[in-house]
C-alpha cells in the first residue's frame, strides 16, 4: 500500500477528471483491457477490496447504450479510480503503482512512466511521494527492454 500523502504538500485538485481521464487514455494506449477482464486483475481487486465495486461499475458502464466494446471498460476503470482517489486517497499511489507494476508483468512491455507520473503529480500528489513506487516501476522496466534484446 502506499503511503498518505503529506498534507502539507497533498493538494487535491478541483477537477480531478482531466488527469485522471489522461491517465487512463495512457493505459488504454497499452493492452490494458485484456488484463482488466483477466483473474490476474479480480487477484488484485480481491487484494484492495475492490472487487465488488469493479463488478459494479463494469455493470453500471454496460447498461450504458452509448458505451460499447472497450469504451465499457474503459468507462468502468475510470469509476475506479475515481472511487479510489477520492474515497482512499492515501492509499491511491500505493493501489495505482501495483496495478502498474501487475500490469506490466502481464503485458511484459515497457510502460510510459514519466507521463504515467506526471499525471499523479496532476492529480496533487509531490513527486517525492511518488519515487519509492516509480523507481520500482523504472527498473521493472529496464528488465523488461533487457528481455527483449
Amino acid at each position: 500500500m502506499g503511503r498518505m500523502p503529506d498534507s502539507a504538500n497533498f493538494i487535491m485538485p478541483q477537477d480531478t477528471k482531466i488527469p485522471i481521464q489522461r491517465l487512463a487514455d495512457r493505459l488504454f494506449d497499452l493492452p490494458v483491457g485484456n488484463y482488466l477482464v483477466s483473474e490476474n486483475f479480480s487477484e488484485f481487486c480481491r487484494q484492495y477490496d475492490l472487487e465488488d465495486l469493479w463488478k459494479e461499475y463494469r455493470v453500471l458502464s454496460r447498461d450504458q447504450p452509448e458505451l460499447y466494446g472497450h469504451f465499457v471498460i474503459k468507462n468502468a476503470f475510470i469509476r475506479l479510480l475515481h472511487h479510489v482517489f477520492h474515497s482512499r486517497p492515501d492509499e491511491f499511489i500505493g493501489v495505482v503503482t501495483q496495478f502498474l507494476f501487475r500490469l506490466s508483468q502481464e503485458i511484459a512491455r515497457p510502460l510510459p512512466l514519466d507521463d504515467l507520473k506526471r499525471d499523479l503529480v496532476d492529480l496533487g500528489y509531490p513527486d517525492g511521494d511518488l519515487e519509492t513506487g516509480f523507481s520500482r516501476l523504472r527498473r521493472n522496466n529496464e528488465e523488461l527492454r533487457t528481455c527483449r534484446k
